[in-house]
């Protein structure tokens, strides 16, 4: 069996999480593991990440930062597509006065961040079988500033779905989301000993069908918290709330329910040692220490 190890991040933003399966990647491989991450959902901003955005358009393919980030770290078995199933593209408005934003659902975030592609991937007869969700008309009428060209080059290779609305790509991910999901990290489980699971921001448990987890790590700047897996997913669950999917549970509703086990600091730019590993209770029961 796989061992899963879910990191969750305390904040909204800027928690550390990425950098923390970075290290943990690092120390795995070095203990001997074959190790494979996965990134359910992500997303990042046109504009703001377009270092990223300029390498997405060079290899025609729209992927998380964080997600190639990781994979720089190891030979990932896996395609980064799989490794990274579901991924939006925020694009900002082309504005006629400051703050101005599209008449649309879809800049509910406000003019610099308008929902423009979202893609979903799956393992399909052993290749991968992408969709892509596309604001066609905002990108032909020059709402936003992502040329046609460039929609072209991130949507090649997929099945396109046009949209006009927040509510039109919510529809789409209530009937989508699960199985996109959950088919993809199947393929990725089934490739390394252990799999790296980073979650969406604050996001509490990362998608409902994941059943169980080996290892829960909150992380802050310069903290670890290791929490007990199995009390961490009820906890998650308790707190959901009407018909939202588990992913709508921030780390902040149930962070009073729970104690943590173990606290791990860490010290920017050192590496993880096998002697932190055991401190996280993170004993994986194959590769060379066996």
């Amino acid at each position: 069996m796989t061992y899963r190890v879910l990191i969750v991040g305390m904040n909204p933003f800027d928690s550390g999480k990425t950098e923390l399966s970075v290290l943990l990647v690092r120390a795995l491989t070095q203990a001997g593991h074959s190790v494979e991450y996965f990134k359910p959902v992500s997303g990042h901003n046109y504009w703001l990440q377009h270092e990223h955005t300029r390498r997405c358009l060079e290899q025609g393919m729209l992927l998380s930062r964080d997600a190639a980030r990781v994979r720089e770290e190891f030979k990932p078995r896996t395609n980064a597509l799989l490794s990274n199933p579901i991924h939006t593209l925020y694009v900002p408005a082309r504005t006629s006065k400051p703050l101005k934003a599209p008449a649309n659902t879809l800049a509910l975030a406000g003019w610099s961040s308008v929902l423009v592609m979202q893609r979903f991937s799956r393992p399909m007869s052993g290749k991968v079988d992408s969709t892509m969700l596309v604001a066609e008309r905002l990108v032909e009428e020059e709402d936003v500033i992502l040329t046609y060209e460039d929609l072209g080059r991130l949507s090649h290779d997929t099945s396109v779905i046009e949209v006009d609305s927040l509510e039109s790509v919510q529809t789409y991910e209530k009937e989508h989301f699960e199985t996109t999901v959950k088919e993809s990290f199947r393929e990725v489980e089934k490739q390394a000993d252990a799999v790296i699971i980073e979650g969406f921001n604050d996001s509490a448990w990362p998608f409902d069908q994941l059943d169980s987890v080996d290892s829960v790590l909150v992380t802050g700047p310069g903290h670890v918290y290791a929490y007990d897996p199995e009390k961490f997913r009820r906890a998650s669950f308790m707190m959901n709330r009407g018909d939202l999917p588990i992913r709508e549970v921030t780390f902040s509703r149930v962070v009073d329910l729970l104690r943590p086990k173990r606290l791990l600091r860490l010290r920017p730019g050192t590496d993880l040692e096998e002697s932190n590993l055991r401190e996280l209770d993170l004993i994986l029961h194959t590769g060379k220490n066996d």
